[in-house]
């Protein structure tokens, strides 16, 4: 299955049919546009298989600044965090604690 975005430039009949020619990434493509009843010139539309499934509203694109911030906004939503809730046990130093020897290092 390939599915790809495509915008029609042009639209005829073959064999009474209504075909369109679709730009993708600046290439060519000819689609059958039978699915589409109203599909006009300028339009965007899904193409599947050399078939126009749908046609797609335009989206005006976020600022870059509102995209990253949304693509950040709860990203750690469902982080733990790290809390110490009860003291190390008894002979072991917690991790920000320095060792009581000097040159002695825990692992």
């Amino acid at each position: 299955m390939n599915l790809l975005y495509g915008q029609i430039v042009e639209i005829a009949s073959e064999d009474e049919m209504r075909v369109g020619k679709i730009r993708v990434a600046g290439a060519f493509k000819k689609v059958s546009l039978e699915l589409l009843g109203e599909a006009q010139i300028g339009d965007r539309v899904l193409v599947c298989d050399g078939i126009a499934l749908s046609r797609e509203e335009p989206v005006e694109p976020l600022p870059l600044s509102e995209q990253l911030l949304s693509a950040t906004q709860g990203q750690h939503a469902h982080t733990p965090l790290l809390q110490h809730s009860n003291p190390p046990p008894t002979g072991i130093q917690a991790s920000n604690e320095a060792p009581d020897e000097p040159g002695r290092r825990i692992f």
